[in-house]
């Protein structure tokens, strides 16, 4: 696992604190994050019944990190990114570097870099714990993203399918939605192109 210094806000204090981008996680840290973010979030929907409030619906809960990342780890391919910052996994991401083109006019039949899932531990996230821990967790893994897709020659060039509730976040970060796709139970498709991906980077 390799290991890159960058910057998270904290939001109950406002300051920008320390945090670690880990490129290559392997099945371990996994499932460190797996066990803490569902321990995390067993515990807040007792606490928001207790309290008689209503508890989020979760998008990304279901996702199996450490088994996907034991399948993928060994596979060129499929690298994967993750985010630690005062002793906890703060987020996951796992990518497709092969097999995925361009859908826009201006990059149609390019390679591009696919985000497969990206996820923010769930006490970064507004209605499960207010305020959030930190922001800015998704942003640095997805610039990470972009650019490794620099690296690979392929110019910053992203695309992802959107869980709905992340829809408003991509169009905030100014990447192209080409609609819903029915191959993949309707979700929204997102492009970023080289200049978006400039934009991000910096």
């Amino acid at each position: 696992m390799t290991r890159h210094k960058v910057t998270l806000r904290q939001e109950q204090s406002g300051r920008y604190v320390d945090a670690e981008l880990i490129e290559r996680i392997d099945a371990a840290l996994a499932k460190r994050a797996e066990d803490a973010w569902q321990t995390y979030v067993a515990t807040a929907k007792v606490e928001a019944l207790a309290a008689n409030r209503p508890f989020p619906v979760l998008e990304h809960t279901h996702w199996e990190w450490e088994r996907k990342v034991s399948i993928t780890e060994r596979l060129l391919p499929y690298p994967t990114l993750g985010i630690e910052c005062a002793g906890h996994v703060q987020g996951l991401m796992l990518l497709e570097t092969d097999g995925h083109f361009g859908q826009l006019p201006t990059q149609s039949g390019s390679p591009l870099v696919y985000v497969n899932i990206l996820a923010t531990a769930p006490w970064n996230l507004p209605g499960v714990t207010d305020p959030p821990r930190y922001r800015g967790v998704g942003t640095v893994l997805l610039s990470a993203a972009a650019s490794m897709s620099v690296e690979l020659g392929f110019k910053g060039r992203l695309g992802l399918h959107s869980l709905p509730k992340s829809e408003e976040w991509y169009n905030r970060l100014g990447m192209t939605c080409l609609g819903s796709d029915p191959n993949k139970q309707g979700l929204k498709y997102y492009e970023m192109s080289p200049d978006q991906a400039q934009h991000l980077i910096r």
